[in-house]
């Protein structure tokens, strides 16, 4: 049976062989196992091993050279529970976890029948959908992957402050504690991955929880290691070609003996502060940041 996993310096730690996936204020969480997979033009529908798509309401952009799978004929009379299932055919479906925002319309997605939070079964597959705070969760499973779909379910937590440790908005460019700990003294680190939240003229930028993610104890050391190494750059830097791979900005929180360290990452342009100076947002440091898997 699951059991709820305790919180340890603001992060609640992840079970052995799992993962988080995480949006808005909603975590959940999946075997390590459980690939990255992205539904922009049905690429998640392949038949493949377990998944995870994680997808924010203006992931579905148009593209005419599109290759998109064939669609599938009604499979019951009930309209609802129809629209519940991907309109694939059915031996193109997998085990998949989507966690979405609750706005996000498919592209072509223009159906009238709304489907409700709850369990809808067909042919030997189970969907359950459920909704939080504006996040949608909804997990597909075969009979092979009911109970490891049990205990994906059983482990969805909703806060405030995510599993990860990070809060639901960012203002950024405020002061922070730009100094990096040694590395002997952190514990672990969290990458908090943001997107602008458009706002009245005038008002102060405000940045909405996109993706995060948990580093241990040796991945805090490697991306610190990453970071003291990065070029500096001469002046605050200008804005840059925009990395689609990671969130806009990020906020990085070392976890060290009993404080906290933060750091924010401008990846709009290609730069991060570090002990005051700017330096160049390296591939390497991007590899340790919250990456969007939906592109």
């Amino acid at each position: 049976p699951w059991e709820d996993p305790p919180r340890v310096d603001g992060v609640v730690q992840v079970r052995d062989g799992w993962r988080w996936v995480e949006r808005g204020t909603v975590g959940v969480q999946v075997p390590v196992e459980w690939v990255d997979e992205s539904l922009t033009c049905g690429g998640a529908w392949d038949g493949g091993p377990p998944a995870v798509a994680s997808v924010g309401t203006h992931d579905y952009a148009v593209s005419a050279d599109c290759m998109v799978p064939p669609g599938r004929d009604p499979l019951v009379a009930d309209p609802v529970t129809d629209e519940a299932f991907p309109p694939y055919p059915p031996e193109m479906w997998r085990t998949i976890l989507i966690i979405e925002d609750e706005a996000t319309v498919y592209e072509g997605g223009d159906s009238a029948v709304q489907v409700p939070d709850g369990t809808y079964t067909y042919d030997g597959w189970t969907l359950r959908r459920v909704t939080h705070g504006g996040t949608r969760v909804s997990l597909l499973s075969d009979t092979a992957h009911e109970d490891v779909a049990l205990e994906v379910l059983g482990s969805l937590v909703v806060g405030d402050v995510t599993p990860a440790g990070c809060r639901a908005t960012e203002e950024f460019g405020q002061e922070r504690d730009q100094a990096l700990p040694p590395d002997r003294a952190v514990l672990a680190a969290t990458v908090c991955g943001y997107e602008p939240i458009l706002q009245n003229l005038g008002a102060p930028p405000v940045h909405r929880l996109e993706v995060s993610r948990s580093l241990d104890e040796g991945e805090a050391a490697a991306l610190l290691s990453a970071l003291r190494v990065a070029p500096a750059l001469p002046a605050v830097p200008d804005p840059c070609a925009h990395r689609d791979a990671v969130s806009y900005v990020q906020l990085l929180r070392f976890f060290v003996d009993g404080a906290v360290s933060e750091s924010e990452v401008a990846v709009y342009d290609c730069a991060v502060e570090v002990d005051g100076t700017w330096r160049v947002l390296t591939d390497e440091v991007a590899s340790h940041l919250a990456g969007r898997i939906t592109w």
